[in-house]
């Protein structure tokens, strides 16, 4: 997965929740998306970064997201 412990953390947590970890291409500039279980055009969805300024505020924000989904 991730290459930072935090954020790799937090991706499996949110698998473990029922969310969906899709990677993204090499040449692409996010890392990756994750997904709410909801799916279609109204679920919940956030950006993965492969290199964030601070990855563990990074980290708490998908921490943040997965928690807070209303599906």
């Amino acid at each position: 997965m991730h290459p930072n412990k935090h954020i790799r953390k937090e991706l499996k947590e949110a698998v473990a929740a029922g969310w969906t970890f899709e990677k993204s291409s090499p040449k692409a500039h996010v890392y990756g998306i994750i997904r709410c279980g909801f799916g279609g055009r109204d679920g919940c969805r956030m950006s993965i970064y492969g290199t964030p300024r601070s990855p563990e505020n990074h980290a708490r924000r998908i921490r943040q997201m997965v928690r807070s989904c209303k599906h």
